[in-house]
């Protein structure tokens, strides 16, 4: 594996976790029900 192939490799999978992290934080914002205010969890 050259040095090309291990960037392309680290690169794919930083951004598939960071991808991943962000989703969850987005589900965890929604699921709180920060826009809605007064515990509406639907």
């Amino acid at each position: 594996m050259n040095a090309t192939e291990q960037t392309l490799l680290f690169a794919s999978t930083g951004v598939v976790l960071v991808g991943t992290l962000v989703v969850f934080v987005v589900q965890f914002i929604r699921g709180r029900g920060r826009d809605g205010g007064d515990g509406s969890n639907q």
